[in-house]
């Protein structure tokens, strides 16, 4: 992943207003931006609903298998067999499977044009309206170190998978979703060097000028991206270029089902692959925890809040099967709501 630096500390009603009007904001340098808005004292949280049929288990497991792929940049061996075994995984649910291969034009003089190939896996609904759930897959490439990518890369990919394992098995009076479900696995969303300039995001940027191409960007009535989710310290503000009532209808949710820790009341920007969707007047969300593990020497790329990050200390150990759950919980209980909204 990516980001950029917190700049400024603000109240959420503030920063939601200044989503609403301003638009996006994509942070300068380093990566997607991170900028916390200051904790306010949260109502009394609703009474604890059900949880869904969400295997944390399962979906951790799904992490595992990709690190076991070993590191996992764009245009890559070690890709390339996770990209199989992610489309065998979701023709298994019996979805129907296309990917879009796209070569990108990078600005690293060692690989100046990389193939990728993004995964889109499809639930067909009662309409052809689509909502799209989404995550990278992709890790960042570094010549010298190790980077498996465990959190930024694996966990979301990993809950991804089993969000669409259990949607497609419910019946579609269970789901409640008339919309068509894409399940969307970006590749090259990392930088190949540099956080900037258009170094990043090449899978969602070129899925949005398909879409635009075709005419199909006005079916898609919302877009989720998932992204560093397994943090067994999981914290999730909203992010707050993300489309307000979208990104509200998730955090009530979440805390609804019980997760008021993990959903706090704060606020932060993070530039990411919903980005290129929200440019494009498409409503998107992005769920993000960016504060992965803290360093008070603050000697990493993420500083002394997210020590891991971008760091072969991105590993399996640092992260929690229930934090997989708590995101997959709550976009299964947020998905109905989200599908009404857009009808």
């Amino acid at each position: 992943m990516k980001r950029a630096v917190l700049v400024a500390l603000l109240s959420f009603s503030t920063v939601s207003g200044m989503a609403a009007h301003s638009g996006c904001r994509s942070a300068q340098g380093g990566s997607p931006t991170s900028q916390p808005v200051a904790t306010t004292t949260p109502p009394a949280p609703p009474p604890v609903a059900k949880k869904s049929a969400f295997d944390a288990d399962r979906a951790f497991a799904n992490v595992k298998k990709q690190v076991e792929f070993g590191p996992r940049p764009a245009g890559s061996p070690a890709l390339r067999k996770t990209r199989e075994w992610l489309i065998s995984e979701l023709k298994s649910y019996g979805l129907k499977v296309t990917t879009q291969a796209f070569v990108a034009k990078t600005p690293s003089k060692k690989f100046p044009t990389i193939p990728m190939e993004n995964i889109i896996a499809e639930l067909p609904g009662k309409t052809d309206d689509v909502i799209i759930v989404s995550s990278h897959y992709d890790t960042k490439y570094f010549e010298k170190e190790s980077f498996v990518g465990a959190n930024d890369g694996g966990s979301s990919t990993g809950a991804l998978l089993e969000i669409a394992r259990v949607l497609a098995a419910m019946k579609p009076e269970e789901r409640n979703i008339p919309q068509t479900l894409q399940f969307v696995f970006f590749d090259g969303e990392e930088a190949v060097v540099e956080w900037q300039d258009g170094d990043n995001t090449y899978g969602s940027r070129h899925m949005v000028e398909e879409l635009k191409a075709s005419g199909k960007d006005k079916k898609v009535k919302a877009m989720i991206l998932l992204d560093m989710i397994g943090d067994k310290d999981l914290e999730v503000p909203k992010e707050a270029q993300s489309m307000p009532w979208l990104a509200e209808i998730i955090t009530e949710t979440g805390r609804s089902l019980g997760y008021e820790k993990e959903f706090p009341m704060s606020s932060h920007y993070i530039s990411d692959d919903h980005i290129p969707f929200l440019q494009a007047g498409i409503p998107a969300v992005d769920l993000i925890d960016f504060t992965f593990g803290t360093d008070p020497a603050g000697t990493g790329p993420g500083g002394e809040d997210n020590a891991y990050w971008h760091t072969s200390g991105d590993t399996l150990d640092k992260l929690s099967p229930r934090s997989l759950k708590v995101i997959g919980d709550t976009i299964l209980a947020a998905l109905p709501k989200i599908a009404a909204r857009v009808q």
